[in-house]
């Protein structure tokens, strides 16, 4: 078992950083995370035929892939996430890694759209528990330099799922079935559930920092509240992640409705263009802001708000263009800039946050924008799908996903205020720390 207990040096004041042992618990709770992606994703590329079977609408079938996931995930989010400042996280992340893998299956069970349901809340109960006490685990073992990379790293993750899930259920679909794409994408998240169980062990709290004090939830929303910067980009981060949740569940049928392309080619153009490109954006981002923003704090949000801006007229040139080329050429390129964003978010969650609330300020940021990316941006979508397939038929799904287009420059204009307080809240953090006091 990989064991973090504190050796001498810890003892003596100084924080114990194994090397490779850390970077171990990092590549595995990448791939946790990669699962997590790839379960919420598959539903995305299996839209047409679960809609075909069940004969529902587009707002249905948006409802189901927002609301449906993120209903509980949203509810149960925050609590879990104040246990795991708390207790053990490698359990919660183990135990909640089988739950929703195997919620996955049961999906590929589902006898009417109800059953279906209620398997993806499943899917968002089991989800709500694993990344904010993974994030808190990284934030233990990596230090405030160092951390930027590591959650990079640690995002590459969102989009691997992407890729995954896009490619397998794509694939599976077209030979297989529906379900049987359910069925492929739970099963290897209960055996790796049980490897995360075997070889990890819970970190020193509070390695990275000089105290670690539990503090009570209300004084730590507070604080968080308190951190401007922390409100601002929670605000934008919803923005961004309404272009990020929308096109990800929409982009199959555009391309099935408008392109006219078969279920396994959606999923080798969509997992390439938006997955494996939004995989190479974040990897940049997390790599390249790393490096420019040692001497200034800012620049952790000016280059991902220079990115999100550039996102939303190279995605309107995706949706409208005519010509194939074009449009997968910008599809890459939108989730490149997209991907770009995602580790200083979750770096800034974590930076402006003391220790002590570390997993409850990431299970804030996720929990809401994911609750009204994913919650609001394929139901919005979709509804706007339903009202105007009278008048555009299948070019619909075209014109509502321009919406994703404003969203992403809106977010970026708010990156780009939340910077001029970031470094004043980072220091306050520190400080405050230091005094064990607010």
């Amino acid at each position: 078992m990989v064991d973090f207990a504190p050796g001498a040096a810890a003892q003596a004041g100084v924080a114990a950083r194994p090397s490779a042992r850390r970077y171990y618990v990092l590549g595995l709770l990448t791939i946790v995370y990669a699962l997590n992606f790839l379960d919420r994703t598959i539903f995305n590329v299996l839209i047409e035929p679960i809609k075909k079977e069940f004969l529902l609408s587009d707002t249905t079938m948006g409802l189901l892939a927002g609301f449906g996931f993120v209903l509980f995930y949203s509810l149960l989010g925050i609590p879990i996430a104040r246990v795991a400042d708390r207790l053990n996280r490698r359990n919660i992340v183990a135990l909640a890694f089988a739950f929703w893998s195997t919620m996955t299956f049961l999906c590929g069970m589902a006898s009417s759209v109800a059953t279906l349901a209620l398997a993806r809340i499943g899917v968002g109960i089991g989800e709500s528990a694993g990344t904010p006490a993974s994030q808190s685990i990284i934030a233990d073992l990596f230090d405030k330099n160092e951390r930027p990379r590591a959650l990079g790293v640690y995002s590459v993750a969102t989009y691997l799922g992407v890729f995954l899930g896009y490619f397998i259920g794509g694939y599976v679909n077209q030979h297989y079935g529906w379900r049987m794409a359910f069925f492929a994408a739970g099963l290897p998240g209960i055996a790796l559930a049980a490897i995360l169980w075997l070889t990890v062990s819970e970190p020193k709290r509070g390695a990275m920092a000089e105290t670690f004090v539990p503090e009570p939830i209300a004084p730590t929303l507070r604080f968080l509240a308190s951190q401007q910067s922390f409100v601002i980009v929670l605000i934008g981060f919803c923005l961004t992640t309404y272009t990020n949740y929308a096109t990800a569940s929409w982009i199959p049928p555009f391309l099935a409705r408008v392109h006219h392309l078969t279920s396994a080619e959606i999923g080798t153009y969509a997992g390439t263009f938006k997955g494996l490109f939004g995989m190479a954006g974040t990897l940049v981002g997390g790599f390249v802001v790393a490096q420019i923003s040692r001497r200034d704090d800012r620049w952790k949000l000016w280059a991902p708000a220079i990115a999100s801006s550039l996102a939303g007229p190279v995605f309107a040139l995706c949706m409208l263009t005519p010509d194939f080329t074009t449009m997968i050429a910008a599809l890459g390129a939108t989730s490149f800039l997209v991907g770009f964003h995602l580790w200083p978010i979750f770096a800034i969650a974590q930076t402006v946050a003391r220790p002590s609330m570390r997993a409850l300020a990431s299970a804030i940021v996720i929990l809401t924008a994911t609750c009204f990316g994913q919650g609001v941006g394929p139901l919005a979508v979709g509804m706007i799908n339903d009202a105007l397939k009278t008048d555009y038929g299948a070019d619909a799904v075209r014109y509502s996903l321009l919406s994703a287009a404003v969203t992403t420059t809106l977010g970026a204009l708010l990156f780009v205020w939340a910077a001029a307080s970031v470094r004043a809240d980072i220091k306050r953090a520190t400080l405050l720390n230091n005094l064990r006091v607010f």
